[in-house]
């Protein structure tokens, strides 16, 4: 039995995620916000109409996103024929909004592509690529079925993953690691990992078998640096355009202006080079392809760029030599800093934030100066503004 016959038949036995009874169907769910998702996934365009949840296991994330976005049309497929079953049975429960439309689908199957269709607004995909040997074919497969300036949600396994060293350290103990067996053995040497770690990769001795099954005692892992990941993303077309770590990484560069060091460039390139300083153990990305123009495009047509809603921008009074203090906020990471414009910058500002978008030659009026760019780097690794292919507007 390959690996992958072994990852699904673990699903098969416990699909994931567990669910509880009398619980709501897609109450609990692992997807970041979902302003977040659009903002910086689709920025400038009109509400999503067509979802794929691509490894959908049990459905939380399917009936989740259902809530929300009741009118979209919703696909959702797995692997494992036991987990579209159990989403299946759970979906009776579920009133209102359009059926979602659960299929069992291999992502690495070359089939996969005709069986989706294409069109999608939005893929999301959290927590699958991880567990399968060659994920190059299952992004070949969603490149295939999104439509031109959608986006994917992708979350991935890092190189901090507490399996990279929670696994060995099991095998100290005589346990197999391989296969996951729900032994009080088991629970018992985590009980003793966790009483060592108060660092966040804790608390594993009450997790559920199914978590178990996929994160800890599985066949195969991609648990790799942010540097492997783009790398695979690149080769099939995708760039990241956000990263969830980012914001509150690069908040603290702003301490003591250490965010001058970093040259002008894509927030993928930013996310890359924070990640080897500190590895995550976890990523929340968006992805985008064709890749959107960049800060780094040298000559040709500019970016579009868009105010992405996630920050209230407060300006204050001009001080003597002209600068403009001002303090943007955002309720979604829970963060707030300061800055000083110029106050052509405070102008151009201003007018992008009533309008949403910023008009042609909005560039010439922030200013062209690496320290400027710069800036704009930063900004869009906060999430404060998303640059959209060169003239898109919808």
């Amino acid at each position: 039995m390959t690996s992958a016959d072994q990852t699904r038949h673990s699903y098969d036995l416990r699909p994931y995620p567990d669910t509880r009874a009398g619980e709501v169907p897609g109450a609990r769910c692992s997807l970041p916000s979902l302003k977040w998702i659009q903002a910086l996934g689709r920025p400038g365009l009109p509400p999503l109409q067509r979802v794929l949840v691509a490894g959908c296991g049990s459905g939380a994330e399917a009936f989740f996103l259902r809530r929300h976005w009741p009118r979209a049309e919703i696909v959702a497929v797995d692997f494992s024929p036991r987990s579209i079953t159990r989403a299946r049975r759970l979906q009776r429960s579920v009133p209102g909004g359009r059926p979602i439309q659960f299929s069992v689908v291999d992502l690495t199957d070359p089939a996969a592509v005709a069986q989706l269709g294409d069109g999608f607004d939005l893929i999301t995909c959290h927590g699958v690529l991880s567990y399968i040997p060659d994920p190059q074919s299952a992004l070949a497969c969603l490149g295939s079925c999104l439509k031109p300036g959608g986006a994917m949600y992708l979350g991935v396994n890092g190189e901090a993953h507490p399996a990279l060293r929670l696994r060995p350290w099991l095998s100290r103990f005589g346990l197999t690691v391989d296969e996951m067996r729900d032994e009080p053995r088991l629970r018992t040497v985590l009980g003793l990992w966790d009483s060592l770690h108060d660092d966040g990769i804790g608390g594993l001795s009450g997790m559920s078998a199914s978590y178990l099954a996929s994160d800890v005692c599985g066949p195969h892992f991609n648990n790799w640096s942010l540097a492997r990941w783009r790398s695979e993303f690149r080769a099939s077309g995708w760039e990241i355009v956000g990263s969830s770590l980012l914001p509150l990484a690069l908040r603290l560069t702003l301490e003591g202006d250490h965010w001058r060091l970093f040259p002008p460039g894509s927030v993928g390139e930013l996310a890359e080079s924070l990640d080897h300083a500190r590895p995550a153990s976890f990523h929340q990305l968006l992805l985008r392809r064709p890749v959107a123009a960049g800060l780094a495009q040298a000559a040709g047509a500019e970016p579009t760029w868009y105010w992405t809603g996630l920050y209230t921008l407060r300006l204050g009074r001009p001080d003597a030599r002209g600068r403009v203090p001002a303090v943007l906020s955002c309720a979604t990471f829970k963060l707030s800093f300061a800055w000083s414009l110029s106050r052509r910058q405070a102008a151009a500002l201003t007018a992008m934030t009533a309008s949403g978008a910023a008009p042609p030659g909005w560039l010439g009026h922030w200013g062209r100066s690496e320290t400027n760019r710069r800036a704009l780097s930063i900004w869009a690794g906060m999430g404060v503004l998303a640059p959209a292919e060169s003239g898109h507007r919808e």
